[in-house]
């Protein structure tokens, strides 16, 4: 993610020419700033297709936006903006997409919609992991796990045992942890202090006994969790830009959505050996679409069950007949684990995740079986399952086997690898060859949508140790998007002797043989997909490199280089990039200095034949082909330094940040190596070949809290401050220079049960042409008047070049109030936005939502 105040200038005269198409995002009017905002994209345009896509979004008191880049899946464009990003009261955005002939769609054409952030208001609370009781062992040094609850994260939190603090704690993901050595025959108390993310604070006092150790005993725990969430949204002018209050409200739709959660989780210890087990049944459904959802997603899942329960029979997997396609997805989670020793040997069956390596599998979620070995020198995991449980004409089902086995000398080093096949699962391999249809493809009605096939190798190694962190690693991967046309072995082979080649039918039985215990040919088929990808060398990709990480010195270095064919469908990977950089973060005393470099490339040729069999068999490269502008890359140089002082008791605390970027291009190193004039001349002056540089300098002040009586009140106030130079455009020396200035100005006060915030914002820019925008929010609160919260916010923005060319007025009204573990809330919220340039883009629309949760 990156600020593109500059793209959105040059892209917005398109967008005002642009015909009316219909382009959807599914961001709903409350979204939970607390989780990642999962938003999907749908377009009904006239004609073309979806090329490339945008969602740019504002951060809380930012003019300009950050933007998150649309990736299609399976024929679905999706993007993820992570909760860090989603601050302040409510989320602004916009999309802008280009089709297939160029042309910009954005919606809304100009302004932003918005959305409510849901802030989290409860504290944290926690829950005892490990050990399983609140019992210690005298003289022993223990690790002590609690769970955290919070629907955000810890910011903070000190712990003490009889008034001294733990130093050796931590939090990591939902656990928080710390080290303990019992030396008295005393209880041990411990108390924990935390803070999360928004202001919430709970101290939480615990009393351990100290025992002898013991042997292990048999143990049980159990627990339930069940939550229902009703949501009713009534909207008036939404699927139209209007103005006219009887058309307004004549444009009415209405959605009734249903959430729940019911499930629980079980433990067992007897001696060495733990059974742990979870059952979940959750999903958030339209009331319209409840008898379409079920029970088709509960046969569905047991479906697959009933087919991966044994991972040694494969004949399950394939035999669809019966069967019924998954119409809806839902959040369904059951998993058994069985544990031996500790985590020496582990069984896993259910809805899991993998990780064997970042570039090749991480974090992958599988519906299956996986078996771990891990001793102090070796380690083995083998898993295999569902990667995708498919959806009926989305996606196919997903098949994924894969291992890995690393061999270690404690912190000292380690070396592993790992092999994966992700594949559609479209059946035997002997049934499609013959000609059939695919039986999962007739019954998922996925004519249109092709089976991918993957295969990812990697190999890493490296040490982890406390004084540094260090990983090197190599990644090649096999992809073929299209595995339909599947080809007969036993042909190719008779094809391949009768045109001179090698006769490699003895081979096959080997083949055979590997297919008899594993079938892998029913997974990974040989298709015309795999063989057109070898000739046309798109079929492979490499990416390998190395990290470093010093934590003592707040040092971290890294180099990776990736080639645009490059994929895993087990990780998420940039790719078509080679990149090397230095980062410093490091603390002294109160302050908190960093420091970075990083230099980016992109156009990166195919790695396994220019830099690897090149290296090693130089004739065996590839031909050099001539130089043209296709070979040109962008090239990126970003330098930072910023510092965070101490918090002042009465002025607060500053933050400076300066940023350097040089964005360049090789094209004057090709058109060097050019033998052709007019080619050196094409190359240096082609539309790719800019040169821009930008000093960016941010300060940012947020005062204390000044306190008189009952009054408490704040102020924050920052600056965005860039000098760019356009030193070269489309190859033509350009020297021209402009400014863009921002700066915003909050304040906020509360008395007693009142609270009022006021926010500014100003932008512009010397540039020709450029906006200037000013915003104007405001927000009212009332606590503990029969309603938990009252709320009410209002909103004016402005753009301006020459003139006022458009503004937008919002507002909402919300009320809230829990009755134990019954919590309700509704909140009406209006927008009018007027167009000055065009009066078809003015709108008036208005929504209100009624939700209704009950959690026990």
């Amino acid at each position: 993610m990156k600020n593109t105040h500059t793209l959105f200038l040059i892209v917005v005269i398109s967008l005002l020419s642009a015909s009316l198409f219909a382009l959807q995002v599914d961001v709903p009017g409350e979204v939970k700033a607390y989780e990642n905002l999962e938003v999907t994209l749908s377009s009904a345009e006239a004609d073309g297709t979806v090329q490339e896509a945008r969602f740019f979004f504002y951060q809380s008191g930012e003019r300009e936006p950050r933007y998150s880049e649309f990736v299609e899946d399976k024929g679905v464009w999706r993007t993820t903006v992570p909760y860090t990003y989603l601050t302040g009261d409510e989320l602004v955005y916009y999309t802008i997409m280009q089709n297939s002939d160029g042309r910009f769609i954005r919606d809304p054409k100009i302004g932003e919609h918005k959305a409510r952030l849901l802030q989290d208001k409860e504290p944290p609370t926690l829950e005892l992991i490990s050990p399983g009781t609140f019992e210690l062992v005298d003289g022993k040094e223990q690790l002590v796990v609690f769970g955290v609850a919070d629907e955000s994260a810890l910011t903070r939190f000190n712990i003490t045992k009889d008034g001294q603090t733990l130093t050796r704690s931590g939090v990591f993901g939902g656990y928080l942890s710390f080290l303990i050595t019992p030396e008295e025959k005393d209880d041990a108390i411990i108390s924990i202090e935390m803070e999360d993310r928004y202001g919430n604070i709970a101290t939480e006092e615990y009393t351990f006994t100290i025992t002898a150790e013991k042997a292990p005993t048999f143990a049980f725990d159990g627990s339930y969790r069940a939550n229902l969430e009703v949501e009713y949204i009534l909207g008036f002018g939404e699927s139209e830009n209007q103005t006219d209050l009887q058309e307004v409200f004549s444009d009415v739709s209405q959605n009734l959505n249903i959430s729940y959660e019911l499930g629980g989780d079980g433990y067992m210890k007897a001696g060495p050996l733990v059974m742990e087990g979870t059952a979940v049944f959750k999903d958030t459904v339209a009331a319209t679409e409840i008898t379409e959802a079920y029970p088709n997603t509960l046969i569905a899942d047991l479906q697959n069950f009933l087919n991966l329960y044994n991972p040694i029979n494969f004949a399950n997997e394939f035999d669809w007949t019966g069967e019924e396609a998954r119409q809806f997805e839902n959040d369904n989670q059951f998993t058994l684990k069985i544990s031996l020793f500790g985590p020496a040997l582990t069984y896993q069956f259910g809805d899991q995740k993998v990780n064997f390596q970042k570039e090749t599998i991480n974090d992958l979620s599988l519906r299956g079986t996986a078996v771990g070995i891990d001793l102090p020198f070796f380690e083995l995991q083998v898993a295999k399952g569902l990667s995708d449980l498919g959806l009926a004409e989305t996606a196919w089902p997903q098949n994924f086997f894969g291992f890995k086995m690393a061999g270690k000398a404690r912190e000292a080093f380690y070396l592993q690898t790992n092999i994966s096949f992700i594949s559609s699962l479209q059946g035997r391999y002997e049934n499609l060859k013959s000609g059939a249809d695919s039986p999962i493809g007739v019954l998922y009605d996925l004519d249109d949508i092709r089976p991918e096939q993957n295969m990812v190798i990697g190999l890493s190694s490296g040490s982890k140790n406390k004084l540094f962190y260090l990983d090197a690693s190599f990644s090649l991967s096999l992809y073929n998007d299209d595995a339909s046309d599947v080809l007969d072995v036993d042909q190719l082979a008779t094809d391949l002797e009768d045109q001179g080649g090698p006769d490699v039918s003895s081979y096959l039985g080997y083949l055979d043989k590997v297919q008899s215990i594993f079938p892998v040919l029913d997974y990974f088929l040989p298709t015309n997909g795999l063989i057109s990808g070898v000739i046309n060398r798109t079929l492979w990709g490499v990416s390998y490199g190395a990290e470093v990480e010093v934590p003592s010195l707040g040092i971290q270095t890294w180099i990776r280089k990736t080639d645009s064919t490059y994929k895993s469908l087990g990780a998420s990977v940039a790719t078509d990039e080679f990149s090397y950089g230095l980062a410093f973060e490091k603390g002294v005393k109160d302050f908190t200095f960093s420091a970075g470099y990083e230099r980016n490339k992109n156009n990166i040729a195919d790695i396994l034949f220019n830099d690897i069999i090149g290296l090693i068999k130089p004739d065996l490269a590839p031909d050099s082909t001539p130089t043209s502008a296709n070979d040109i890359s962008n090239i990126v140089h970003q330098a930072q330094a910023g510092v965070d002082f101490p918090q002042l008791a009465h002025f607060g605390t500053i933050s400076l940040d300066y940023t350097f970027l040089y964005e360049t291009t090789n094209a004057e190193a090709l058109a060097a190596e050019a033998t052709d004039a007019s080619v050196a001349t094409a190359i240096t002056t082609a539309t790719t070949n800019d040169i821009t540089s930008t000093h960016t300098g941010e300060l940012r002040w947020k005062s204390a809290r000044y306190k008189f009586g009952d009054v408490s009140t704040n102020f924050g106030a920052k600056t965005k401050d860039s000098y760019i130079t356009n030193i070269q455009s489309d190859g033509v020396k350009d020297g021209s220079t402009f400014w863009e200035f921002s700066y915003a100005l909050s304040a906020a006060t509360s008395f007693s049960r009142y609270a009022i915030s006021l926010g500014f914002d100003h932008a512009w820019s010397t540039e020709t042409g450029g906006l200037t925008t000013f915003g104007y929010d405001t927000k009212f609160s009332i606590k503990q008047a029969f309603f938990d919260t009252i709320t009410f916010t209002a909103s004016l923005d402005q753009a301006f070049k020459s003139s006022l060319e458009a503004f937008k007025i919002t507002g909402s009204a919300g009320i809230d109030k829990r009755f134990g573990p019954l919590s309700t809330s509704a909140l009406f919220e209006v927008s009018y936005y007027d167009s000055i340039v065009d009066n078809s883009d003015d709108a008036l629309t208005s929504r209100l939502t009624i939700k209704g949760v009950f959690s026990k």
